[in-house]
């Protein structure tokens, strides 16, 4: 299964670098994530619950980020599994200033996944993998401009989903994201 699309964050490009790179701040913005520690400076491990018709579950599984270049890219190999089957992959993230408050972020990704997740078919998958990104993105956004005025962003899977939903539906009115 193939990933890839663009998504623009409120912060020039070193904080959402900083972002990116602080495992204690990621924890809080992927969805779902009920465990996330650290290995190596540039490995991890956790556990995530997803709650998405027959692809919900809890998984485990480790992630190591290879060829980084602050600040502007980096590449991510996933390898994970729970009782519905596993999920092993590659992607790349290139952080792309677009002015001095706002930065591109470019992912790409190729995903095996197998077991009996592999029932709901690669569309259903897909657009779990699309929800979470948007959700994760959504809250990134948040705890970027939280951090811009000095606060802490409120993080929650429902309040994440909400962000997500909310950006979603402006999109579709202004044409950009």
């Amino acid at each position: 299964m193939k990933i890839s699309g663009e998504q623009t964050l409120s912060a020039p490009r070193e904080q959402v670098w900083e972002l990116f790179n602080d495992p204690n701040r990621l924890a809080r913005l992927i969805p779902g994530v009920e465990k996330f520690e650290t290995v190596s400076p540039d490995e991890f491990t956790g556990t995530i619950s997803v709650g998405v018709a027959a692809v919900k579950g809890v998984y485990s599984g480790r992630v190591k980020i290879e060829e980084r270049r602050a600040p502007e890219y980096y590449k991510i190999f996933i390898d994970g599994k729970g009782a519905q089957g596993f999920m092993r992959g590659y992607g790349t993230v290139e952080l792309v200033p677009k002015d001095h408050n706002q930065t591109l972020v470019k992912y790409s990704g190729d995903v095996q996944v197998g077991g009996p997740i592999m029932q709901v078919g690669q569309r259903m998958l897909e657009g779990v993998a699309k929800m979470m990104l948007g959700q994760f993105f959504a809250a990134a956004d948040a705890e970027l401009k939280a951090s811009a005025k000095g606060t802490v962003a409120r993080q929650g899977i429902l309040l994440n989903f909400w962000r997500y939903l909310v950006r979603l539906i402006r999109s579709l009115f202004t044409g950009r994201q």
